[in-house]
């Protein structure tokens, strides 16, 4: 893989992040190219490094894909944090990264003497960024949860489902990425303050809050109108229909959505003018909202005829916001995601040729790059200990034999 000059390629993190949450940070620094240090214990096991084995039947922390996406071009090394020899060596990775990355829970980052009032005697200039459920300060600091519990706590799961059915929630982890997304915008605005001014900072960021932070009209419309929104399923205030219709073959679906009179008539027009599509209560924008229940019935008759890619074809070129129902199959040979590059292959050493998720937004000037593939366990302490902390392969080996690296 040929490597480019990246824009962050001056800039080394200190990656405490655990599972997916914690990882997605320093994945985004990575792929714009800072040096990330990750660390980790074989004496308590990422969970993003467990479960069930790709290849063969016994555990391997070393087959996860969630821990291969969100860990790729990441170095590793292996530090047991409770072991008191270990406090001098994280001190010195302290003063040598820019950014410091950690979403443990406040009192175990206490306990770990991490605080950012301690890691700023280390490092002034240093960026800390901690991502718990509920921040760092207040009653529900210590509270244990992963992405599941943010989107129940901040509302989301909440909107998700069936008008008049009982909420089914989000059912996935957005939870993760989400907050990771939020601190990775932090961390780079907390950069430029660093660049005019020197000083560092300390980012307090709730994993419940950045959830919060996706739900705005629900927010909004209870504080400014009392109403609390419930579940929807597709239906849309500002658009008609707007919906998930069914397609010829087995479980295939299109979503169309229709905003404006013009994209109504394109839509008509890609139908052969049905009669019905001339009645009054689907003669502009606000009818059409208030009668989507029988549109969506009309719509999903004429739909059901239809291959769903070569419909959204034919839609996308009238003008009608239209795309194919993609699952995980679809998604991966999808020609216009390849393009895109959604997938990069990196290679991996057990388990050879590996598709990882790409960057997903593509920028002229820096487009940012999946450097390596994820590290080994403890890959890279010869290089971490040796060159960077400048310790001799005689203290390296004694402090292995201890499990202080461990």
């Amino acid at each position: 893989m040929s490597m480019r000059q990246l824009p962050f390629d001056n800039l080394r993190v200190l990656d405490f992040g655990w599972v997916w949450a914690g990882a997605v940070v320093g994945q985004i620094l990575g792929d714009m190219g800072a040096e990330v240090i990750k660390v980790e214990s074989r004496r308590r096991l990422d969970p993003a490094r467990q479960g069930r084995p790709i290849v063969g039947d016994v555990p391997d922390p070393e087959q996860n894909p969630l821990f291969h996406n969100v860990n790729r071009g990441k170095l590793s090394t292996t530090l047991d944090l409770t072991h008191p020899r270990s406090r001098p060596l994280v001190k010195r990775l302290i003063e040598i990264s820019d950014i410091l990355v950690e979403n443990m829970t406040p009192e175990g980052i206490e306990k770990l003497s991490l605080d950012y009032e301690r890691v700023k005697e280390i490092n002034p200039s240093i960026i800390m960024l901690s991502y718990p459920v509920a921040g760092s300060y207040g009653p529900f600091r210590n509270i244990r949860g992963y992405a599941p519990t943010a989107t129940s706590l901040s509302g989301i799961d909440s909107l998700v489902g069936y008008p008049g059915e009982p909420a089914l929630g989000m059912g996935g982890f957005y939870g993760d990425p989400n907050v990771g997304l939020h601190g990775a915008v932090s961390v780079l605005s907390a950069l430029w303050h660093r660049k005019k001014t020197g000083e560092g900072q300390y980012i307090d960021l709730s994993m419940w809050e950045a959830a919060v932070c996706t739900i705005g009209e629900a927010i909004m419309e209870y504080t400014m109108n009392g109403r609390i929104l419930g579940s929807q399923g597709n239906v849309s205030i500002n658009a008609a229909p707007s919906g998930v219709y069914p397609c010829k073959g087995d479980d295939k679906w299109i979503c169309i959505v229709v905003k404006t009179e013009e994209e109504w008539n394109n839509l008509c027009q890609a139908m052969e003018n049905p009669s019905w599509a001339n009645e009054e209560r689907f003669s502009d924008l606000y009818q059409r909202v208030q009668n989507q229940e029988a549109l969506n019935e009309l719509m999903s008759q004429w739909t059901i005829h239809y291959d769903h890619y070569e419909l959204a074809e034919s839609l996308q070129q009238k003008g009608v916001a239209a795309t194919p129902c993609l699952n995980t199959e679809d998604r991966f040979l999808d020609q216009r995601f390849n393009e895109r590059e959604n997938y990069v292959f990196v290679e991996h050493p057990v388990l050879g040729s590996e598709p990882v998720y790409g960057i997903p937004y593509k920028l002229s000037e820096t487009p940012g790059q999946v450097k390596e593939r994820a590290p080994l366990m403890g890959e890279h302490n010869d290089y971490v200990f040796g060159e960077l902390l400048r310790l001799s392969p005689e203290e390296i080996e004694k402090l292995k034999q201890n499990k202080v690296i461990y």
